[in-house]
């Protein structure tokens, strides 16, 4: 009998209670999962998209390296946010075409190759923009 976890099926959700982006900025967060549709507010930016993010408010330690679970993923609370920003889903949606081609030039290289999630980052208000540091 197979177990659910072995199915290789996951769930196209984002889990944790909501936070307002600006709560988060300047704070060093792991993005777990990134879920990009069409938004319910059209008007409120360009590209008609909104971005859902599950962040962890995760404890890193001094050499870098965040606090694991037993299981291996981020220790620390889950929250989720919403933005419009298309500073930020432009840059998601790059790293997502990119990854191929680092991981190819990595493995060429004899290095490990990288996972996109998750991605350890800070969110910045810069002027009126949003950006991943």
């Amino acid at each position: 009998m197979a177990k659910f976890s072995e199915l290789g099926v996951e769930s196209d959700v984002v889990v944790g209670k909501g936070i307002d982006i600006e709560d988060i900025f300047g704070i060093r967060i792991l993005i777990e999962k990134t879920i990009i549709q069409p938004t319910k507010f059209p008007g409120k930016n360009q590209s008609g998209l909104r971005m859902q993010m599950q962040v962890v408010l995760a404890t890193f330690l001094e050499n870098g390296e965040f606090v694991k679970r037993a299981d291996g993923t981020p220790d620390g609370e889950r929250r989720s946010c919403f933005t419009g920003s298309d500073i930020l889903i432009g840059a998601i949606q790059r790293a997502e075409t990119n990854i191929p081609e680092i991981n190819q030039q990595r493995k060429e290289k004899g290095l490990e190759t990288l996972q996109l999630y998750p991605m350890d980052t800070t969110i910045v208000k810069v002027g009126k923009c949003f950006q991943f540091t």
